[in-house]
């Protein structure tokens, strides 16, 4: 093309530019990562620890959210079990005590969703279903070769 010598040449078209991944997509895609690895482990962890109902001693107990306080109270009484200290971060779940032998299936009869061992707190616990640390020595007797 001839141009006159006072006309500037036409900038050349540029490729349009190939936008990647968002930085959102990449946050949601990662937050979706961890949640599919994670899921598997802490449904483990809750199958370990959950306790058979001849449980008895120290236990965490979890009741449905729309249990009132005055209900949650009752229900560990009525297990014939004492109260010791909420823990802080899960709503309706409890650090309750019993000597008396079948405290968890009986708090379960009076609505409980779940009964676990106190060791369901333990961080040591969560990754030692994974693999990725090994799990606590045993603290019971052991029993000497016959």
């Amino acid at each position: 093309m001839i141009r006159a010598p006072n006309v500037d040449p036409a900038p050349p078209v540029a490729a349009p530019m190939r936008r990647g991944v968002s930085r959102g997509a990449w946050l949601w895609a990662c937050a979706a990562l961890v949640l599919l690895t994670w899921i598997p482990v802490l449904a483990l962890h809750l199958r370990n620890m959950s306790v058979a109902d001849p449980g008895t001693g120290t236990l965490i107990v979890l009741f449905p959210p729309t249990s009132s306080s005055r209900e949650v109270f009752r229900n560990i009484t009525d297990a014939k079990g004492a109260p010791v200290s909420p823990v802080s971060w899960v709503p309706r779940a409890w650090v309750v005590a019993s000597g008396e032998t079948g405290f968890a299936g009986r708090l379960r009869e009076h609505g409980a969703w779940g009964v676990y061992s106190p060791n369901l707190l333990s961080v040591r616990q969560v990754l030692s279903c994974s693999g990725m640390v090994t799990p606590p020595a045993s603290t019971g007797a052991t029993r000497p070769a016959s």
